[in-house]
């Protein structure tokens, strides 16, 4: 599967800085909690004007905020809806990371993961391989 992430910034800063229109669009968050089998955590979220979908990096202490990786593919808010179904029963799972790059790596939709039904989050749970 090729890398679904196009590009890296340095900081939240410097991604709005390279294009305007990411400056004075609206956002919508995709998760604040993307949780990687490594320990970093991510912010995602979809850029309105753009049509980009970008997940930040938790910073680690330091002031300015950590980095940015940027999806290659551009999509309309209801094609990520599409690729990212179920995504609010697996944000925030140590593996949602991974499971979030899968999906946007993919290149048609992946059928999403059954959730346990009446629980939205469940500790100790791991997601299951997505073939």
């Amino acid at each position: 599967m090729p890398d679904p992430i196009a590009r890296t910034y340095l900081s939240l800063g410097a991604f709005y800085a390279s294009d305007p229109a990411r400056r004075t669009s609206r956002e919508r968050d995709v998760g604040l909690f993307w949780r990687s089998e490594q320990g970093p955590t991510f912010r995602a979220a979809f850029v309105h004007d753009t049509g980009e979908f970008y997940l930040f990096q938790h910073a680690l202490g330091g002031r300015g905020g950590g980095s940015v990786r940027l999806f290659a593919e551009r999509m309309t808010e209801a094609e990520l809806d599409v690729r990212l179904e179920g995504w609010e029963d697996v944000c925030g799972r140590k593996g949602s990371y991974e499971w979030l790059l899968e999906r946007m790596g993919a290149t048609a939709p992946v059928p999403p993961t059954p959730s346990p039904a009446g629980r939205r989050f469940l500790r100790g749970l791991t997601l299951p391989a997505v073939a």
